[in-house]
């Protein structure tokens, strides 16, 4: 039987972002040691696997694409997530990981990609995958790009948008201050 899932962005949702004065931007990690868990993050997230949930993470790193990285990096930066989130009692169900870049200089990661978010590629891979009922689901994200991506897929989308912003990007999007309150919605919606 099908299962409704909570997808999520991983940086500025799951992950703080960090800012590198190299790159004069605030980004995701690109060193397993810069990453950091969201302060509540994982009990958000434990809350809604409780809830019965499956946990997805759907998840841009155009970094490598991009010349700032390694895509060994990146992959660290990914097994460090998984052990912070995991020593906090939380399991995903998958993680998705879209490499490439519209606007890289790595051969082979530039480009237009099939995989990356705003495109729903992913979330209906894992639907496939996981047997997940979409039509019952959410993505919690940060950018404009996980709400079209949550669109395409019939999934409901939650924007975290900590201040204020100007317009609703969508008139069928919520917002939330963080993951936690994000959370809350959907348990909310559930009862």
């Amino acid at each position: 039987m099908s299962r409704p899932a909570v997808f999520f962005d991983r940086d500025g949702v799951l992950v703080e972002e960090v800012f590198y004065p190299e790159t004069g931007e605030k980004e995701a990690p690109l060193r397993p040691e810069d990453v950091r868990l969201v302060p509540g993050a994982a009990l958000a997230a434990s809350r809604l696997a409780a809830a019965g949930y499956a946990l997805v993470v759907v998840s841009n790193q155009g970094a490598y694409a991009k010349g700032k990285t390694t895509l060994r990096s990146l992959w660290l930066a990914h097994e460090r997530f998984l052990a912070l989130i995991g020593a906090e009692g939380v399991s995903l169900d998958r993680t998705f990981y879209a490499y490439g870049h519209p606007d890289g200089m790595v051969p082979h990661f530039s480009g237009p990609s099939l995989d990356r978010k705003p495109g729903p590629y992913q979330l209906f891979i894992a639907a496939a995958e996981l047997d997940l009922d979409l039509g019952q689901s959410w993505m919690i994200g940060d950018r404009q790009s996980d709400v079209d991506c949550a669109l395409a897929a019939g999934v409901r989308p939650i924007l975290i948008a900590p201040s204020p912003v100007r317009h609703n990007p969508h008139p069928t999007a919520c917002r939330a201050a963080d993951v936690g309150e994000a959370a809350a919605i959907i348990l909310d919606c559930k009862l």
